[in-house]
């Protein structure tokens, strides 16, 4: 277990999710209205983001964690829409530096970003990221569009940065986020986990020293060495 506050919690989503998927596609497949349609597929988007995230709580293997990534890809594409939301912004860089943790081929990679140049969604952390694995992307300068706490994230540069951040920064900028506190429910298995997928990706894509991270709360050490 690579959770510590729930993880039985993150076991039960799993299952609960997996029992929902096919019930939820009929759902969708026999929906007229556009609007509800819409609202089912964005919630079978949350719901398959968040088993992914589920699974490498529970300590699964990278096969696993990254089949259940490239499972969400098309409900990202159909359930997801960029229009400046809280979650909005944390699923982009969610989606992306699961993808680059995950080593996903560009092929794939592009499917995600796709939907984010639909939106018109890049700033200046989301186009490091992405050129990453895609240099032609374009590069950004604009402030990072969720502020609090993403901004502070382009500074890490040490494993020192990053160990600050999350003891100060992180958890505590997404007070706001539905996802936060989940771990103290014992009666509903909503609880995935929280990770500072950033940070990781961050890590990786500029080369940083992690040295001593590996019990860092919230930092997804094992995705950034696997």
């Amino acid at each position: 277990m690579r959770d510590k506050l729930n993880p039985q919690s993150c076991i039960n989503l799993i299952k609960e999710v997996e029992e929902l998927i096919p019930s939820t596609l009929e759902d969708i497949n026999n929906q007229t209205d556009p609007v509800k349609k819409k609202q089912l597929q964005t919630f079978h988007f949350a719901n398959l983001l968040e088993k992914t995230i589920a699974h490498y709580s529970v300590g699964d293997d990278k096969e696993t964690v990254c089949q259940a990534l490239r499972e969400t890809i098309p409900a990202f594409e159909e359930g997801f829409h960029f229009d400046d939301g809280y979650m909005d912004y944390n699923n982009m860089i969610w989606m992306i530096s699961l993808a680059i943790l995950c080593d996903l081929p560009l092929e794939e990679f592009k499917r995600i970003t796709a939907i984010l140049a639909r939106d018109g969604a890049n700033d200046r952390l989301l186009s490091e990221l992405i050129r990453y694995k895609q240099p032609d992307w374009p590069q950004s300068d604009a402030p990072v569009i969720q502020k609090h706490p993403y901004a502070q994230a382009v500074h890490l540069h040490t494993a020192q940065d990053i160990k600050h951040y999350l003891d100060k920064v992180w958890y505590r900028g997404h007070s706001d986020a539905y996802w936060h506190g989940l771990h103290k429910n014992k009666k509903v298995n909503n609880y995935f986990g929280y990770w500072a997928w950033v940070a990781g990706a961050l890590a990786k894509v500029r080369g940083i020293d992690d040295t001593g991270l590996e019990n860092q709360k919230y930092y997804p050490y094992d995705a950034v060495h696997w």
